[in-house]
């Protein structure tokens, strides 16, 4: 009966029936193609990621344990507490909190001169302030009208607190020209670790365009830096000094004998182009950039050697200035006109 009803229909209806199903196994056949495509495909990326970090097989096997549960949930606790300490920042910014932060807020200012000295240099930071270091009310108008900052630079004892340490307190009480660095033990045989330092703190205590460091023993003309200075603003990353080169010392006996001599290469090697420990400058960033990667710096002996090692790996303007060299073997103090 039902063979007979087939029969019946008419012949458009069982060529439209064909069509469909013709139509929906096309449909089916591509939809496999496409799955089995993408199954490999993606079986052929994971090979390839497993290929270049094989932790990836183990992390999908591995269920996450509970110490990276326990992490998960400190790091969204974490996240919390600073959405919440942005809150109250803004909270108290609206209610006209400002926060303490010196090179912010603190008057510009021109350059800031470092004057190495040690216990031993009384007598020559005595001369210095007859002859060329302003006093009292002067040294604080050279600040406010020149906008340039003069002071002693030196660290603690040894023996914290000792006699070494009160004559220091005892002087910079009368005077008021010290930087004394708390963090940094006075000696000659760690100059690299006292520039670091130095710089480290002076960027982050004046917002000044320039960091001088000189030693006690040279006396200079103020005006002479500061117009000198001045006329590097323009630049970026601004390395001033006397510039030398010379060969490395590999003698142990030798005075200045360099430790990493082999560094530089054989035993006939030259240094490279830095700045005369006498004295030199910095511009700011490049201060900064001593002070962000201070612990990572390599201290080698020779201070001026190390600071031109670390110039090198900057973009740097390296400035050879004339004025700032002083006689070789002249003894006693170096005068920079």
């Amino acid at each position: 009966m039902r063979s007979g009803r087939a029969a019946m229909l008419p012949k458009s209806s069982v060529k439209n029936d064909s069509m469909t199903s013709i139509v929906m196994l096309m449909v089916s056949l591509f939809a496999c193609s496409y799955i089995a495509g993408r199954l490999w495909q993606d079986a052929e990326i994971r090979s390839q990621l497993i290929a270049i970090d094989p932790r990836i097989s183990r992390q999908a096997r591995d269920p996450i344990s509970v110490d990276e549960s326990l992490r998960l949930i400190q790091c969204k606790e974490q996240q919390k507490k600073l959405a919440d300490t942005e809150l109250e920042l803004a909270a108290a910014k609206s209610q006209g909190y400002k926060p303490i932060n010196k090179t912010l807020f603190q008057d510009h200012k021109l350059v800031v001169i470092g004057i190495f000295t040690s216990f031993s240099g009384q007598s020559r930071r005595a001369s210095s302030r007859k002859s060329w270091i302003p006093n009292g009310p002067a040294l604080k108008e050279l600040e406010s009208n020149k906008g340039i900052i003069i002071r002693y630079v030196i660290g603690r004892s040894s023996n914290r607190g000792d006699i070494l340490d009160r004559q220091i307190d005892q002087e910079n009480k009368e005077t008021d020209d010290f930087l004394i660095l708390e963090n940094y033990v006075e000696s000659d045989d760690n100059l690299t670790l006292k520039s670091k330092t130095f710089f480290s703190k002076v960027v982050n205590t004046w917002n000044a365009d320039f960091y001088v460091k000189m030693d006690d023993n040279v006396g200079l003309s103020i005006d002479m830096v500061g117009s000198m200075l001045s006329s590097h603003l323009d630049k970026p990353r601004v390395y001033v000094g006397c510039m030398k080169s010379g060969t490395v010392v590999n003698d142990p006996n030798a005075q200045w004998y360099e430790p990493d001599w082999w560094k530089f290469g054989d035993e006939k090697s030259e240094y490279h182009r830095h700045a005369a420990g006498q004295v030199y400058g910095l511009s700011r960033s490049l201060a900064q950039y001593i002070s962000i990667n201070s612990a990572y710096l390599k201290e080698y002996k020779n201070e001026d050697v190390a600071v031109g090692a670390w110039m090198l790996s900057l973009d740097t303007v390296h400035i050879d200035d004339r004025h700032l060299c002083c006689a070789p073997n002249t003894g006693g103090v170096c005068w920079l006109q």
